[in-house]
């Protein structure tokens, strides 16, 4: 009796040690939504749409503004920069789908950081930013160069309405490390705790404008933003792999990086119910999973959602985090501050 009075007193002490681990960023989910600014074309310009472009059926879809999607629980956006000389501009594409909830990426940010303020135990929100270069051609409008100077004049937009101190930042999670990558394949992401009430910025890009933005700073040194990236780059601390199936995931999640995947792409899912995807996605460790119908945009069709239970803002994530269970966080769902 005594030895197994004894082996009970270790196992609950392992585990109540298990459970005092400080929960990482990168051990957690959240759901994001795609494209997140977006609002249904009018009929006539989905019938436009329809004579140029066989993605036309794609665009039938609205989200609600930013601060309504952070009250249900969503922690994750995307914006589709157009980079005009006269700002930055937040709109799918010119002409046919330009219908927007912020139409100006300052006031897409200060809507989130008017919430963040009035909720500041948040878990961290991160805004993952694509440039759309070619579309912004078709609006005729004089358009920014896609360089250096055009991405600090955005950092500048970020650092106008957001303090610095609650941008997590890439010097944030170095810290004493050569390299992001080494810093988040070593000793991983900040703790939550002490992320919460921040917001977190990824260029969606890759190729020449992560170039520029990298350029003399290889590990993002100085800088407020993360890039998409990869396990072997020095900046490799974050990465949108979007298939939930890919035989990326695993490696990135072992290497650190926080991965953005979509549960559902097209509006397909809403309109035939599958949840395979979704389900592909919540079970893959990916730490965001991006949908076109969060909480409070359901499916009308299908009743298709992407959500957690309770609308809660994050879970433990399924793969990584100290308790490896896909269930709430410390113990009871994160409330969404409502």
């Amino acid at each position: 009796m005594t030895r197994l009075y004894l082996m009970l007193v270790l196992l609950v002490t392992a585990a109540a040690a298990a459970n005092e681990q400080p929960l990482l960023l990168n051990q957690i989910q959240v759901i994001g939504t795609h494209n997140s600014y977006h609002l249904r074309p009018p009929d006539v310009m989905l019938e436009v749409a329809a004579s140029v472009t066989n993605e036309a059926a794609s665009m039938d879809y609205s989200h609600d503004p930013l601060d309504i999607q952070l009250d249900n629980g969503v922690r994750s956006f995307e914006l589709d920069i157009q980079p005009f000389a006269d700002g930055f501009h937040v709109y799918h594409v010119p002409i046919i789908d330009e219908e927007s909830t912020c139409p100006i990426f300052r006031d897409c940010i200060a809507t989130a950081w008017s919430w963040s303020q009035r909720h500041p135990d948040h878990v961290p929100i991160s805004f993952l930013l694509e440039f759309k270069l070619l579309e912004s051609l078709v609006a005729g409008k004089p358009l920014l160069n896609a360089d250096k100077v055009m991405l600090e004049m955005l950092e500048g937009e970020i650092l106008s309405v957001i303090p610095r101190e609650k941008i997590l930042a890439p010097d944030d999670v170095r810290g004493e490390h050569d390299t992001l990558s080494e810093a988040v394949r070593t000793q991983g992401w900040p703790s939550l705790e002490n992320t919460r009430g921040k917001m977190y910025f990824i260029i969606h890009n890759r190729d020449s404008l992560r170039e520029a933005y990298t350029e003399g700073r290889p590990s993002l040194e100085g800088r407020i933003m993360f890039v998409n990236s990869s396990p072997d780059q020095p900046d490799g601390a974050f990465a949108v792999v979007d298939n939930p199936y890919s035989k990326k995931i695993p490696d990135y999640i072992a290497q650190g990086m926080i991965i953005r995947v979509r549960a559902d792409a097209g509006l397909e899912q809403g309109r035939t119910g599958d949840v395979k995807g979704r389900e592909a996605a919540f079970e893959s460790g990916a730490h965001i999973i991006s949908t076109d119908f969060p909480r409070g945009r359901a499916s009308a069709d299908t009743d298709y959602c992407v959500e957690f239970p309770g609308g809660a803002e994050a879970r433990n994530n399924p793969v990584n985090s100290p308790s490896r269970l896909a269930g709430p966080l410390n113990g009871s769902f994160v409330s969404t501050g409502r």
